[in-house]
């Protein structure tokens, strides 16, 4: 006998998921060399978004040849989109924070591999019809960076 069966309301759990549910929102960029810009990602009118985790892998491009310097050139700083809430008190290298972390580039590493970084859970509700904002600073001298991110958390209907 399977004690767990018995203890779970299929019912209870099905009534939450007609209310909410897991999901992942996904954006991207590439930032000229000494350039910023701002990513944004809408939570639109479906509903809140209760982010739990970043997911972000990003490149580390410079130099005349383009060459893979593993130096962390992007930083970014995480924004709210209502009221254009900043929530980091200025721009962390994305080094510091991203998961699974640098992409290497395919001539650094002879494949597209990631350097893995350890993991960035970061709390935050964000309300329907908001945005989530990524403002990111490239501090390449020459060469543009890019980088993609997914926003893992939990959709709230209303």
């Amino acid at each position: 006998m399977n004690v767990l069966l018995n203890r779970i309301d299929a019912a209870r759990i099905i009534d939450i998921q007609k209310h909410q549910y897991s999901e992942a929102l996904y954006g991207s960029d590439t930032i000229p060399a000494l350039s910023q810009s701002l990513g944004s990602v809408a939570i639109s009118n479906l509903g809140h978004f209760w982010l739990k985790w970043i997911t972000l892998s990003f490149t580390t491009i410079e130099g005349a040849v383009a060459a893979d310097t593993g130096i962390d050139y992007l930083r970014g700083q995480l924004r709210d989109g209502q009221g254009n809430k900043p929530l980091f008190n200025d721009y962390i290298p994305f080094g510091l924070f991203a998961t699974p972390g640098r992409r290497k580039s395919l001539a650094a590493s002879g494949s597209d591999s990631f350097q893995m970084q350890i993991i960035f859970p970061y709390e935050h509700f964000f309300e329907v019809n908001s945005s989530i904002l990524l403002d990111v600073k490239n501090d390449a001298t020459l060469q543009p960076n890019a980088y993609s991110v997914v926003y893992w958390g939990v959709r709230i209907l209303v």
